[in-house]
């Protein structure tokens, strides 16, 4: 009897995880969606002190790529930070032919890929209630979908 309410109890709790479960395109529409809330908030706080601006939205390009790298099954935080700030470039590039590469490319564009993993860790933490969710944690269960309902009209 014992192990016939076990094995039901792990059932239902499986059954449980997956309806909670957040899909890649839930995931994706929330971090976009988080993404233009902290652009205009972070834009108004560098104007406000003259500090440089990261783009005023993201462009299809931008978008393809945080939802081609969100897509990625079982990505983790880390991975999909890592991914898709190597080529967000939503904080101005100082030199773009040189990326990042070499001693004068490391030297002069650094900064723009700090801003960016920077802003994809700001996204991140706002979602997950002001606490960056721990690198290897899968992508999709680094927040809680249900803390954007706040914000529904």
């Amino acid at each position: 009897m014992y192990m016939k309410q076990l094995l039901l109890f792990a059932i239902a709790t499986m059954l449980t995880a997956q309806a909670q479960a957040v899909t890649s395109d839930r995931f994706i529409f929330d971090f976009l969606e988080q993404s233009q809330r902290t652009l205009n908030v972070t834009n108004e706080k560098r104007a406000a002190t003259g500090k440089r601006l990261y783009c005023e939205a993201l462009n299809n390009e931008q978008i393809l790529l945080i939802a081609a790298t969100a897509s990625v099954p079982d990505i983790t935080v880390a991975q999909f930070t890592e991914a898709v700030s190597n080529d967000l470039k939503c904080y101005p590039v100082f030199f773009p032919p040189l990326g990042r590469k070499g001693v004068t490319g490391t030297l002069l564009n650094t900064k723009a890929y700090v801003m960016d993993v920077m802003l994809i860790q700001d996204i991140l933490k706002w979602m997950n209630n002001g606490k960056m969710p721990h690198a290897d944690t899968p992508l999709l269960q680094s927040y809680d979908p249900d803390f954007f309902k706040q914000f529904e009209n």
